[in-house]
């Protein structure tokens, strides 16, 4: 690029000053918001990346064709894992995964720690590198264990970790083991997150059910061998199936359940560990690419209402500078030479909103991961060649998007006519119009899903989820194990306090709270040859006073009875429906033949223990003296709260010393369940904004560019007495039928794209017609606003000096 045409196009934006900055606002609000899409897009993509073996190694999950829809399970038996490397042949490698306890004890201290149970096969498959010791080295030891740099720091401080004996609890007691390697800390973009890693075996049920298919409590993993399809390995495991699993697929078809192509009631599929982050219909972790592909659709239309916007103002500033054209037409510059210095101009143009877009970038991401909206390693993502060469191809894209078309359009403009300042673009029109339209169509659609969606968002907070959640407090216990002892002492310390009704505990929280943790635990048996499924909570005395649980027949657990000690269980009415009539109270039902009878003391109304996305699912609540408790509820009231928690901590404090005080309130624990549509229902409400400030923009610049076109037979309407009302309407019809036409091509295309999407949850609003009224009504507000000053003052003006302007 010639440094003379730099030189002209720097002149030539310096002079016309007003505009430069209006393209340039525009272009910053369109690049900050583009890259920060991409950005965020490719950080997703990022996910599970890492592993030099990740294109081989797969999770196992089933899919049961339920008359309601398809659900999905991951958890397994013991002897899963094992049966599948021995008898899957396209299978080289396997490893189970098993929550193993989270109490770590050092020198009679207790930390609390995310432990997974693994297999040898682990290390062989996943790329966790190890800065001390092996990991290999370590998972062939049986009570060897390997600890993440962070966790190691937690647990010994300064010391080096090892060859440190440590007591785990696996289970239900604690075993020794030895600190044999020390591990880097998963990147913050791995799907599988933990503290520390042992050998499967430690496990305290493991010798028990070890050979048992229908105690399913872990997820497994394995590696294809080089060459091995993915379709062989499940047609493998079909067979599998068939051979072990006869009863199951007999007993589901009696149970109604639906057949897939092959005529199987269920199957088992493996999903690639790199299409685990994206799967969000199996376990609801992580993104879905549908999620992805709004966010990127939204950052993309920002970004063409900014180039439209841009197109649409160098169209307006293209009668100004007509005869600067043909000025240079007449002293020998050529159409390409024209279209080289213009274009020059946006280039740069869009150069410089893009350097302050990125400042703007590093900026925001430092202030939202100081609050922590979101983790440090998105800024490191900020660097990364992937985002950095998209980001440029971005940039060249826009240049040559907003800046080719208005620079090879005024290189064509006839010299006569530049010439003589009496440039006509009618046949432009179209083109002129067509971009207007494209904006507001776009800003009616973000304004319609935000409404749409806000309105969703307070329908999910708002629902009735068939427990009383007002004032109601949940706090993360920082040993599960003593659970039952820290709540009794509780009780003790706070028995005189005023405004608490109810403690009592759960092994899963209520929403999602300030530990983070969102637990689910379930189990699948045969009984009498039907397939029960049901959700499992550990509880204490008091759990359904205390989180306001409906009763519907029997009682609750109460300490006047000793035998609810020994596995007494209260059961929801959608599992006494599994059980048929053997599902009464006073029943005593065996479902594991290596553990104690359930005794059903109560059968209670479903409510939904996990979020509104789903449905209530059927649970049981289990009443074990050895089970973990690792939250109390702390019933209390109105006048009361805020009390309660401070004298919440106090007390804490002195039970727990070493943990940090997590209490919060179950309403907030409940709404950051619906994180994701909060957010959502954000970023749409800023794309709104920043798509309505860029179509007003672009819009005003076009009334400008009329009005000025217009000045003289404005001014002879007036002489012959054309009223100020009219001539403001007769300049503003034409804008706001563009407007009308917008709204008539937006509107049906919001109501079928939030249709779909709310039909992903089986609890949501209704699309009311008042909303898109709504909607019309915004926009046709917002450009009457925008249209009024210009055509006002047009109207206004002097009729004899309209007349003799030149």
């Amino acid at each position: 690029m010639p440094v003379r045409n730099l030189k002209y196009a720097w002149r030539s934006l310096v002079r016309n000053k007003w505009n430069t900055f209006i393209n340039s606002g525009g272009l910053i609000l369109g690049f900050t918001i583009g890259l920060g899409v991409l950005l965020a897009v490719i950080y997703q993509l990022q996910f599970d990346k890492f592993h030099a073996k990740g294109g081989r190694i797969y999770q196992v999950y089933n899919e049961y064709y339920k008359p309601s829809g398809t659900e999905y399970g991951v958890q397994f038996g013991y002897p899963a894992g094992p049966v599948y490397l021995s008898d899957i042949n396209a299978v080289e490698k396997m490893s189970r995964w098993v929550p193993g306890g989270s109490n770590l004890r050092f020198n009679e201290h207790e930390s609390n720690l995310g432990v997974i149970l693994v297999d040898t096969g682990f290390a062989a498959m996943f790329s966790f590198p190890a800065v001390k010791g092996s990991l290999a080295a370590s998972l062939q030891q049986l009570n060897g264990l390997a600890i993440t740099e962070s966790a190691a720091k937690k647990v010994f401080g300064q010391e080096d970790p090892l060859g440190k004996k440590v007591q785990l609890s696996n289970g239900e007691v604690f075993l020794e083991h030895t600190v044999t390697a020390v591990l880097k800390d998963p990147p913050m973009q791995s799907s599988l997150r933990f503290d520390a890693l042992a050998r499967v075996e430690n496990r305290s049920d493991y010798a028990q059910q070890k050979n048992k298919w229908d105690y399913q409590n872990q997820s497994v993993f394995v590696m294809l061998k080089p060459g091995a399809s993915r379709g062989t390995a499940e047609k493998q495991l079909s067979e599998l199936n068939h051979r072990i699993h006869a009863e199951s697929y007999a007993s589901m078809k009696q149970e109604g359940y639906l057949t897939n192509e092959q005529g199987d009631t269920y199957a088992t599929k493996l999903r690639c560990l790199e299409e685990l982050h994206f799967s969000k219909q199996i376990d609801d972790h992580g993104v879905a690419y549908t999620e992805l592909a709004v966010v990127l659709g939204v950052g993309l239309m920002i970004i063409l209402i900014a180039c439209f916007n841009y197109i649409n103002i160098n169209l307006a500033q293209a009668f100004i500078r007509a005869k600067e054209i043909g000025v240079r037409k007449c002293l020998g510059a050529g159409k390409s030479q024209l279209v080289r210095q213009l274009w020059t101009e946006s280039f740069l143009v869009c150069c410089v909103a893009f350097v302050v877009s990125f400042a703007a970038l590093q900026y925001l991401l430092d202030y939202f991961a100081a609050r922590g909206n979101f983790n440090i390693a998105m800024k490191g993502m900020s660097m990364h060649p992937l985002f950095l060469g998209s980001a440029l191809g971005l940039l060249v894209l826009v240049s040559l998007l907003a800046g080719g078309y208005p620079s090879w359009l005024m290189s064509r403009f006839p010299l006569v006519e530049t010439l003589k300042g009496k440039l006509a673009m009618n046949g432009k029109h179209r083109l002129r119009n067509g971009l207007i339209v494209f904006q507001f169509v776009i800003a009616c659609l973000m304004i319609s899903c935000t409404l749409v969606i806000y309105r969703q968002f307070q329908h999910l907070q708002a629902a009735d989820l068939g427990i009383n959640k007002e004032y109601l407090i949940s706090l993360p216990l920082q040993n599960g194990k003593k659970g039952r002892e820290t709540i009794s002492k509780l009780r003790s310390r706070l028995a005189n306090f005023p405004g608490i009704t109810s403690i009592s505990g759960s092994s899963i929280n209520l929403g999602r709270g300030r530990d983070g943790v969102s637990m689910k635990s379930s189990i699948g048996f045969s009984y009498k040859g039907k397939q029960i499924f049901t959700n499992i909570a550990q509880t204490d005395y008091d759990y359904s006073k205390t989180v306001g649980i409906t009763l519907i027949n029997g009682r609750d657990f109460d300490q006047s009875y000793a035998s609810d000690t020994n596995h007494s269980v209260l059961i929801a009415e959608s599992v006494a429906k599994q059980f048929g009539k053997d599902a009464v109270v006073g029943a005593s039902i065996l479902v594991d033949s290596a553990a104690p009878r359930w005794n059903i003391v109560g059968i209670f109304k479903d409510f939904h223990l996990y979020s509104m996305r789903e449905e209530a699912q059927p649970l049981t609540l289990v009443m074990e003296p050895n089970s973990d408790i690792n939250y109390c509820f702390v019933k209390t009231t109105a006048q009361r709260a805020k009390a309660t928690m401070d004298q919440l901590q106090v007390v804490m404090k002195a039970l727990e010393p070493d943990a940090d005080f997590r209490g919060s309130f179950v309403a907030e624990n409940i709404e950051n369940w619906y994180k994701q549509e909060k957010t959502m229902s954000q970023m749409f409400s800023l794309a709104a904004i920043i798509s309505v400030i860029l179509s007003c923009t672009g819009l005003l610049a076009m009334v400008m560019q009329v009005t000025r076109q217009r000045v003289k037979e404005i001014g002879i309407r007036k002489v012959l007495g054309a009223s100020t009302e009219q001539i403001s309407w007769l300049v503003s019809r034409s804008f706001l039928k563009l407007v009308g036409l917008s709204v008539l091509i937006a509107i049906p295309v919001a109501w079928i794209l939030m249709h779909q999407w709310l039909q992903s949850f089986p609890y949501h609003i209704r699309l009311e017609w008042w909303l898109f009224g709504l909607v019309a009504l915004t926009a046709f507000v917002v450009a009457l606003v925008t249209i009024a000053f210009n055509t006002w003052k047009a109207a206004t003006q002097n009729p004899v000096k309209s007349i003799r302007t030149e």
